[in-house]
């Protein structure tokens, strides 16, 4: 991960809606999340799709502000996935 500038300072310009700390902080973290819902992914979501839920996660995330991104990303993308379910027959 690298970040052009302190990351708890591009926290709080994300969360004040700074598309440049966004766009950092995605940039940096988004192969962890990509990686973290591959993993975490239930055996019922295509990994494509697994993959871009964990991104939107990511995304919400660093939009409210996150300071401690790696730590919440897992259980966050676990719970996303949980609340998802199987596709109904």
């Amino acid at each position: 991960m690298t970040f052009d500038g302190d990351p708890v300072a591009l926290a709080a310009a994300a969360h004040g809606g700074d598309m440049d700390a966004v766009a950092n902080l995605t940039r940096a973290y988004a192969a962890i999340a990509v990686l973290m819902g591959v993993r975490l992914r239930p055996p019922w979501l295509q990994i494509p799709d697994a993959a871009q839920e964990a991104m939107l996660v990511l995304r919400r995330l660093i939009e409210e502000g996150s300071t401690t991104i790696a730590v919440d990303l897992p259980s966050t993308i676990e719970a996303t996935f949980m609340g998802l379910g199987p596709p109904e027959r």
